[in-house]
């Protein structure tokens, strides 16, 4: 063999060798769906791989490789972070690194964040860069979970600062009304009878208001404690209705209240939030009774794939289709407190409750012939 086909067999085996690196980069690139490119800075013409193309919506036909290419798409006001980047890159020859979170806009009008990486690889004799290699990894999924992160942890904030007036707010409120409780009851024992005009009707009217508001207050006072102290135990269900039963004996036998109620479950939750629970749901049923009918109220639970689907059914005058998720919104009241007294925090304790554990609750009713609340408890 001549030194002339010798040489060429080497140069035929060194550009296959180069073949096969290149398909090997290729396919890594792709399976990382990264995108590269390889800038000559002293002619400003630029390679642009298909997969750099790919990650924005286009196909290697639909974007000419070149600086200006990119530059038409790129978030315009990251460009000049770009630039100033690149000249910080350049002027540390290398030492500061090209690295740069950047978003560009996808084909379909989405934005597409990128981690962008870059490195000047050549430079002339004068230190002038001559040649940049760099790389583009989709992070738009890592953005938006962080994004999601703060925009809940500003809500939890929020929150937790409402809770607090709240609470700051119904606690000094308190006192005041115990004043002017107080005092009116003073006035209605001491001189009822012995006032001018309607005086006697106006203390009356002062001493409900006040009642109804202190009662206001402390709903809302109970309302943000829900979940205050979160230590979740195992608890008894069908002990803690007997015990809710028990202390509205009085009211059942005034009332001549009738149960049916199924053997209930033990589930993972917070004792004293479920008992307010059942507490609110069955006085809620009694309250809302038809004139002329004992209330009767069916409580049960069926197990289901992922959780504990409770019942609490009655045979009262049911709920127009227009309030069924009005009902549960905090201070809603769908009847004059003359027909049916009340704050209209309870409806909104039972939801708060219920979310609480991770559960979900609705109502199916009837006008007329009674309402049926559902709640899940996850198992």
């Amino acid at each position: 063999m001549s030194e002339i086909e010798h040489l060429q067999k080497e140069l035929e085996e060194t550009k296959k060798a180069l073949q096969d690196r290149e398909m090997i980069f290729n396919h890594i690139v792709e399976s990382t769906f990264a995108g590269f490119f390889d800038w000559n800075i002293p002619e400003n013409t630029e390679y642009l791989s298909p997969t750099f193309k790919k990650m924005f919506g286009y196909e290697d036909h639909e974007m000419e490789s070149s600086p200006e290419a990119w530059q038409r798409i790129i978030y315009q006001e990251d460009l000049p972070k770009v630039f100033e980047l690149f000249g910080a890159h350049v002027e540390s020859k290398g030492k500061i690194p090209f690295d740069s979170e950047l978003r560009y806009h996808h084909k379909d009008g989405s934005l597409v964040w990128v981690f962008c990486r870059g490195k000047v690889v050549e430079w002339d004799e004068q230190g002038n860069p001559l040649r940049m290699l760099g790389s583009h990894i989709d992070i738009t999924n890592i953005k938006k979970s962080e994004e999601t992160k703060l925009y809940v942890e500003k809500l939890e904030q929020k929150n937790k600062e409402l809770q607090q007036f709240a609470y700051v707010a119904s606690h000094d409120l308190q006192e005041p009304l115990r004043t002017i409780i107080s005092f009116t009851e003073l006035m209605l024992e001491q001189y009822s009878g012995n006032m001018e005009g309607n005086a006697d009707t106006y203390l009356r009217f002062i001493s409900d208001a006040s009642n109804r508001m202190s009662s206001l207050v402390k709903g809302l006072l109970d309302y943000t404690r829900i979940g205050k102290n979160f230590e979740v135990s195992e608890v008894d269900t069908e002990l803690v209705l007997q015990n809710v039963l028990s202390d509205l004996n009085t009211l059942i036998t005034e009332k001549h209240v009738t149960f049916e109620i199924d053997s209930l479950p033990k589930i993972q939750g917070l004792d004293t939030e479920i008992r307010s629970l059942f507490m609110n749901m069955i006085t809620n049923a009694i309250k809302y009774k038809k004139k002329g009918e004992h209330p009767l109220i069916k409580i049960g639970a069926t197990e289901e794939m992922n959780h504990w689907k409770f019942r609490v059914e009655d045979n009262g005058i049911g709920i127009e289709k227009a309030h069924l998720k009005r009902i549960f919104l905090i201070f809603q009241r769908l009847h004059n407190k003359d027909e049916y007294a009340g704050t209209g925090i309870g409806l909104a304790h039972c939801q708060k409750i219920v979310e609480l554990h991770g559960g979900k609750i609705w109502v199916e009713s009837t006008p007329g012939l009674g309402s049926t609340f559902y709640f899940t408890i996850p198992k």
